[in-house]
């Protein structure tokens, strides 16, 4: 029992004042009477007075110790010693990096599911427990169960996930939990290092294990047909040193020893030369290491299977153009004055305007005379500038600028052109778009390059022959739309008019057939990547592969700045309704009870 006014008990300084007007009240005095008068009371007095004359005298001493002593309890304000019910609501991190081994064997995601078994016991004593797993989306895996039984089942069906934590997402759920039960408690389990924590509990899962991680891998094509493979090697926490190898088409052909320090990336490279680059299926860097967290050892890519693209050049200049089409060797190219039907057509020659082409799948503009519908021409610029790629993501951006590096190249003058929002702007000069894209209503890809080539280095650069390439795969999509992602995200498919299924591979064996998507163009599948490792993607014309890789923040110690929740409802020390009916119900029966006591002795002396 506890007391939320303990300065009432002041009030039992009343007992001693009690005491000490007892001891000093007065005592019986001696009078003289005739002997006849006390034999003819004795009687009386014998049988009715004398078995109550002392009980009754300290019976009134007693109910008036009570209710000085009944005063100060009920002045203090007593609180009955019963537990109160809770909620219990739960988040759980389900990142990729909660898969990460502890030194216990098991991995940071089962020791936390143990604590919330442990929590669950307490479910027999009234107790509900809610649990939130925070994965790629804040999902509710039991909601207010009592039963330990059934949280127990619910975690184990419930795995841990290899994409990102939505801790945000389930902040504000346990947010909208907390309105409606102002008593809860809500508990954090997550392996991300939390600053300060209001009005929640945080369990911190991060027990500092060793982990070192392959990120940022990179493909560069070399002029002799070869390429260049190269990726950040970084240890987490502490210095030292890994072994990381090159295999083709699971052989090991290069090997290196490197010394780290911690949490400082080195970038490691590997060259192949021309004669494997042009047949190997598939090139891996990975790490030789006992690390906490396996599943950042390893990056594996794939050549791009890209798909013929006829190429129809409307130009009087068309040498460079010609030179990099001849090198990409895609398909064939026709150098004309007048157009025709192409998958992309080329348009460098003053004048040129589009037609409709029901093959052609993309249009690229030259500083055109006559702008498209959208784009107005307001002048010529002839400050020096340099190329660069828009400050806005996009999808066409993505698309159009893929492996370009865009370093070093300078543009004398160009058109200054303001465009209407249906435009996306994929490069710069300064502030001025010089680079603008869109997708027509058939799907048609138009593209403009607001500046002459002859006022630029970009044709004697290897961004010139990626722009030209990644024109073509605009025209004609390979298909796979990404040869490495990560999980979470989605990998495009595009089937050509004859494909009649696509069957995929997961890396953990299980087969799936893609269902067209409401809203997906003619001939898109959409696949939703949920598991790291290779993917292989069949029809029955091609097959191909892409790898997906954790996200690059799950291989290292995450910081959140703060997480909190607004105070709701009653504080936690104030007494329950229940109890506090309770015993005012209780002190109104004593005092009652004190009163009628008094009255009836009273009456009883007046006999």
């Amino acid at each position: 029992m506890s007391f939320q006014n303990p300065a009432g008990l002041w009030l039992l300084l009343g007992i001693p004042v009690l005491v000490v007007i007892w001891l000093l009240r007065p005592m019986n005095e001696n009078r003289r009477v005739s002997s006849s008068y006390i034999w003819r009371l004795s009687e009386r007095f014998m049988k009715r007075r004398m078995p109550l004359t002392q009980i009754g005298r300290w019976l009134v001493f007693a109910l008036q110790l009570l209710i000085v002593a009944g005063g100060a309890f009920l002045a203090a304000r007593p609180v009955l010693a019963q537990e109160a019910r809770v909620d219990y609501f739960v988040i759980l991190d389900a990142s990729a990096s909660m898969r990460t081994v502890t030194e216990s064997g098991k991995t940071r995601y089962e020791a936390a599911m143990e604590m919330i078994l442990d929590l669950a016991k307490e479910t027999g004593k009234g107790h509900t427990v809610t649990v939130v797993a925070a994965g790629e989306e804040a999902r509710t895996v039991v909601s207010e169960s009592s039963s330990g039984r059934e949280i127990s089942d619910a975690l184990a069906a419930f795995p841990c996930g290899w994409g990102r934590s939505s801790l945000s997402g389930a902040m504000t759920l346990a947010q909208l939990f907390c309105y409606e039960h102002p008593e809860a408690q809500v508990i954090v389990y997550t392996d991300q290092k939390v600053e300060k924590a209001e009005n929640l509990t945080v369990v911190p899962m991060d027990g500092g294990e060793w982990n070192v991680s392959l990120t940022n891998l990179g493909v560069t094509r070399e002029s002799d047909g070869g390429c260049t493979l190269e990726a950040d090697l970084t240890s987490w926490g502490r210095d030292a040193a890994a072994a990381v190898g090159l295999s083709l088409d699971g052989r090991l052909t290069d090997a290196v020893n490197v010394n780290l320090r911690a949490d400082a990336p080195v970038r490691v490279r590997f060259s192949v030369p021309a004669q494997d680059a042009d047949r190997i299926l598939s090139a891996s860097i990975f790490i030789e290491s006992e690390d906490a967290f396996e599943a950042d050892n390893e990056l594996v890519v794939f050549p791009d299977n890209e798909r013929p693209c006829d190429t129809l050049l409307v130009s009087e200049t068309p040498f460079w153009f010609e030179n990099a089409l001849n090198a990409l060797d895609r398909g064939q190219v026709l150098v004309s004055t007048t157009q025709g039907g192409c998958d992309l057509v080329i348009l460098d020659s003053p004048g040129s305007a589009q037609s409709e082409s029901p093959s052609a799948g993309a249009y690229l503009f030259i500083a055109p005379d006559k702008m498209p519908e959208g784009i107005e021409a307001k002048g010529i610029s002839e400050k020096t500038g340099q190329l660069s790629a828009s400050a806005a993501d996009s999808v066409m951006k993505d698309r159009l600028l893929r492996l370009m590096k865009l370093g070093g190249i300078s543009v004398a003058q160009h058109t200054v052109a303001r465009a209407s929002d249906e435009w996306t702007t994929v490069c710069s000069v300064g502030s001025d778009p010089v680079l603008l894209a869109r997708t027509e209503e058939n799907g048609t890809t138009t593209a403009v390059l607001l500046f002459d080539l002859h006022d630029s280095n970009l044709p004697l650069t290897t961004d010139f022959l990626y722009l030209i390439r990644n024109l073509m795969n605009t025209a004609v999509p390979s298909l796979i739309e990404k040869r490495l992602t990560e999980v979470g995200s989605t990998q495009r498919v595009t089937l050509s008019p004859t494909t009649e299924f696509v069957r995929v591979t997961a890396p953990d064996g299980s087969v799936s057939q893609l269902e067209s998507e409401e809203g997906t163009g003619e001939g898109e599948r959409t696949l939703k990547i949920t598991l790291p490792g290779v993917y292989t993607v069949e029809t029955g014309e091609e097959e191909t592969g892409f790898f997906a890789a954790v996200p690059e923040e799950e291989s290292r110690p995450q910081s959140v700045s703060s997480l909190s929740l607004t105070a709701n409802g009653a504080a936690e020390e104030e007494t329950p309704e229940t109890a506090k009916r309770g015993l005012g119900r209780i002190a109104a029966a004593v005092l009652l009870l004190l009163l009628l006591s008094e009255w009836g002795i009273w009456l009883y002396e007046q006999v």
